[in-house]
C-alpha cells in the first residue's frame, strides 16, 4: 500500500565548520514536510543515514535534527575530506526514507552505498588526513578549503596546495600557531564594531586583518570591496602572513550555509539579537536566530572570552551555557543583568554621565568622554556608543590597555565608517545616511534622528523582497515615533527576490498611511539614486533627510559628496 505524504527538499549543503547543528563539519538538508508527518520522516531518515554511514566506515559520525514550522533540518557530521560525499549520503538517506514511507520499492540502498564508497574514494585525501591528525596532536590551528590547507594563522601560518601536501615529519610545527582571533556576530552593529576594533588595533601597533560585510582589509590596505562576512573572507585573512590580529565579522548567512571558519577563537562578541531575514533555512523566530548567532561560542574554550550585550534578554538567557569568561557591556550601569554581573566581580563596560567606564567588580575606571569620539556625534548616536563599548570590551579581553582603547575609539572618523550614521550638509540641509535595514536597526537610529535639529524631516527607505509582509510593515512602523513631512520609497526591483515589481514599496506605503502619513507625501522611485536626487531638489536649509542606504551605497555617497564639494544642491 502506498502512503501519500507531501515532502520536498528545500536545500542541501556542506557545512565546512562547526555550526548551530553540529560541533564539526558535515552536511545538512532542509526538508519541507507537514508537522504531523515530521517524526515519521525523521525516524526513517535516521535508519537509512546510520546504515549508509556504516557502509562507509564512518562509525564516529553523529546525526542532528532540528524541526521548524512546516519542515525539518537533517544533518550529519563527516570527515573534512568527505563533505561532498556527505551531502550525497544525506540526500540518499532522505530519498530512501521518502520511498519507505510512500511504500515504493524504487530505492536500492546497497547499490547507493556502493556508489557512495566510489565517490568517497575519489574525494578522500589520506595525506590530508595524516596532516590533520598531526595538527590535532600539536594543537595547531587549521584553515581548510577545497584547494588549500593552512596550518597556523596569520603571521604564524604556512599554506600548501592540497595536491602538494608535505609529510607531517617535514612540517615545522613549532613555528605554526594562531594569531589572536575575534569573531563578531549579532543582528546590528557588527561592521561598525569591527571597524572600531581595527582602529584600536592600529593604535596598539598591530596589523589587523579584517573580514566584514563591506570589505577585506589588512591594516591600512583595502584588499577587496564586497561582502566578506562569511568563512571565505575569514580564510583570506587567516592565511595572510601580515596579519597579527584577525577580526572576523561572522554573519548569519555564512553561519547557516557553511558554519564557522575557525575551530577556536580568543574572543567572541554577540552585539544583539533582533528579527532579520527570518524564514531562511528554517530559521523562523528570533529564538532560532539567537541559536544561530550563539553557534560562535562553539569556538570558545576556558581560556577564551565571550562579550555580550547585557541589555539583550535572549543573550542573557544563554550566557551561563558558555565555559568562556564573560564580559558584558551596557549603555546603562543599572541594567539588571549588568548590575548583577559586576556585583559578582565580573568585568563590564558601560556609560555613565557621558563617559565610557570599565568596571571590574568594585573598581570603576572612566576612560573616555563620548563627546571626544567622532562616531558618537557628541553622544547623540547612542547605537554607536554601544558599539564602542562592545569594541572596548573585546580589545580589553585581548589585553589592550584602556588609554590605547580610548585613542583608537577616537581615531576612527565618520568618513572611515561609510554607510553608518554619516552626516552630509548640502545647501544648508542635513543628510543622515545609514545602513539600517531592519526594525531594530532603525529603532537604534531614532534617538540620533530625534536629536538632530530639523525644520522638516524626510525619509528615504525601502526593503528587499526576502522578508515577510509583517516584517516589511514592522520596518515602517519602527519610524512611527517621528512624523516625516516627505517619504520616498525605493522600489529596489533588483532585490524583489520573488515578489512582483513595486510590491514591497506598496506594502510600506500602506503601513505609512496607516500611521497617519498623507498619501500625497509619499512617492515611489525606481532606485535609491532617484530618491536621493528628488530629496536634494526638495530639501531647504534647516531640513533633515534620513537616507537608509542599501542598494547603491557607493554611488549615493559619491552623489552627496559631489554636492557637498560644490556647495550647492
Amino acid at each position: 500500500m502506498t502512503t501519500s505524504i507531501s515532502m520536498r527538499l528545500l536545500d542541501s549543503r556542506r557545512l565546512t565548520g562547526a555550526n548551530f547543528l553540529l560541533p564539526r563539519p558535515g552536511a545538512v538538508m532542509d526538508i519541507s514536510v507537514a508537522d504531523r508527518e515530521r517524526e515519521l520522516l525523521i525516524a526513517a531518515w535516521r535508519l537509512h543515514a546510520k546504515r549508509l554511514l556504516e557502509e562507509l566506515d564512518w562509525d564516529e559520525e553523529e546525526l542532528a535534527v532540528r524541526p521548524f514550522d512546516g519542515g525539518v533540518s537533517l544533518a550529519l557530521s563527516a570527515p573534512e575530506d568527505g563533505l561532498y560525499t556527505a551531502t550525497e549520503l544525506n540526500e540518499t538517506a532522505y530519498e530512501a526514507a521518502r520511498d519507505l514511507i510512500e511504500g515504493s520499492q524504487r530505492h536500492l540502498l546497497v547499490r547507493a552505498a556502493r556508489a557512495l564508497r566510489s565517490e568517497y574514494r575519489e574525494e578522500e585525501r589520506p595525506r590530508l588526513q595524516r596532516l590533520l591528525a598531526a595538527a590535532r596532536e600539536y594543537r595547531t590551528p587549521v584553515v581548510l578549503d577545497e584547494d588549500v590547507l593552512t596550518l597556523g594563522t596569520g603571521k604564524y601560518s604556512q599554506s600548501w596546495d592540497l595536491f602538494e601536501l608535505p609529510h607531517p615529519d617535514d612540517v615545522e610545527w613549532r613555528r605554526l600557531k594562531a594569531v589572536p582571533t575575534v569573531l563578531i556576530t549579532g543582528t546590528n552593529g557588527k561592521t561598525t564594531t569591527v571597524r572600531l576594533l581595527a582602529s584600536i588595533a592600529k593604535t596598539a601597533g598591530k596589523v589587523a586583518g579584517v573580514s566584514s560585510t563591506d570589505w577585506l582589509a589588512m591594516g591600512d590596505e583595502l584588499l577587496h570591496r564586497d561582502d566578506y562576512a562569511g568563512p571565505g573572507g575569514a580564510r583570506i585573512v587567516l592565511r595572510d602572513q601580515r596579519c597579527e590580529l584577525a577580526v572576523l565579522e561572522t554573519a548569519r548567512g555564512g553561519l547557516l550555509r557553511r558554519g564557522l571558519a575557525v575551530e577556536r577563537a580568543d574572543v567572541a562578541l554577540i552585539t544583539n539579537i533582533a528579527a532579520d531575514h527570518l524564514g531562511d533555512f528554517g530559521v523562523e523566530t528570533v529564538e532560532d536566530l539567537a541559536d544561530v548567532k550563539w553557534s560562535v561560542t562553539a569556538a570558545l574554550d576556558g581560556k577564551s572570552r565571550l562579550v555580550l550585550n547585557a541589555e539583550d534578554p535572549l543573550l542573557m538567557a544563554r550566557a551561563s551555557t558558555s565555559n568562556a569568561s564573560l564580559y558584558l557591556f551596557s549603555l546603562s550601569p543599572s541594567a539588571p543583568a549588568f548590575k548583577a554581573h559586576v556585583a559578582k566581580g565580573g568585568i563590564g563596560f558601560t556609560l555613565r554621565r557621558g563617559r565610557l567606564e570599565y568596571v571590574d567588580g568594585d573598581v570603576v575606571t572612566g576612560f573616555l568622554s563620548v563627546k571626544k569620539m567622532p562616531l558618537s556625534y557628541g553622544g547623540v548616536a547612542k547605537h554607536n556608543v554601544a558599539n564602542a563599548l562592545a569594541a572596548a570590551a573585546v580589545a580589553h579581553a585581548l589585553g589592550i590597555d584602556l588609554p590605547t582603547i580610548a585613542k583608537g575609539l577616537c581615531a576612527l572618523s565618520n568618513a572611515a565608517n561609510p554607510g553608518r550614521a554619516n552626516i552630509y550638509t548640502v545647501g544648508g540641509a542635513t543628510f543622515l545616511v545609514d545602513f539600517a535595514h531592519n526594525p531594530a536597526g532603525l529603532e537604534a537610529l531614532m534617538p540620533m534622528i530625534e536629536g538632530l535639529p530639523a525644520k522638516r524631516r524626510a525619509l528615504i527607505t525601502g526593503q528587499a523582497g526576502d522578508r515577510g509582509d509583517d516584517d516589511i510593515r514592522a520596518f515602517a512602523d519602527a519610524s512611527s515615533a517621528l512624523r516625516f513631512d516627505r517619504i520616498w520609497l525605493k522600489r529596489m526591483d533588483g532585490h524583489a527576490r520573488g515578489r512582483s515589481e513595486g510590491e514591497v514599496a506598496d506594502l510600506m506605503r500602506r503601513a505609512f498611511v496607516a500611521q497617519g502619513h498623507s498619501a500625497k507625501s509619499i512617492s515611489s522611485t525606481k532606485t535609491e539614486l532617484d530618491a536621493a536626487r528628488a530629496a536634494l531638489r526638495w530639501a531647504q536649509p534647516g531640513d533633515l533627510v534620513v537616507l537608509l542606504s542599501h542598494e547603491k551605497r557607493d554611488k549615493t555617497r559619491e552623489l552627496l559628496e559631489s554636492r557637498v564639494a560644490k556647495g550647492t544642491q
